[in-house]
């Protein structure tokens, strides 16, 4: 059983190798759209840093008011 798992395993490795040999290799990038692609990711992230920032302080904000209101809530006699 073992023998026969793995020829498989060497089977499916050198179908693997053969296929992704037979496949043809990828065009060198182009500069100025990898810079482009670059540029676009960057602002992207930029962006979603700053959506991040904005949902933690909305979070804070969240939290600090409930404390607030509970404080607010508590009785007066301490």
């Amino acid at each position: 059983m073992i023998w026969a798992l793995l020829v498989l395993a060497a089977c499916a490795l050198v179908a693997y190798k053969l296929w992704q040999h037979s496949q043809p290799p990828l065009p060198p990038p182009d500069p100025e759209q990898a810079i482009k692609a670059a540029v676009e990711l960057h602002k992207i992230r930029r962006r979603l840093d700053a959506s991040l920032a904005k949902t933690e302080q909305r979070r804070n904000l969240s939290r600090l008011r409930r404390e607030i209101g509970e404080a607010m809530k508590e009785p007066e006699d301490r």
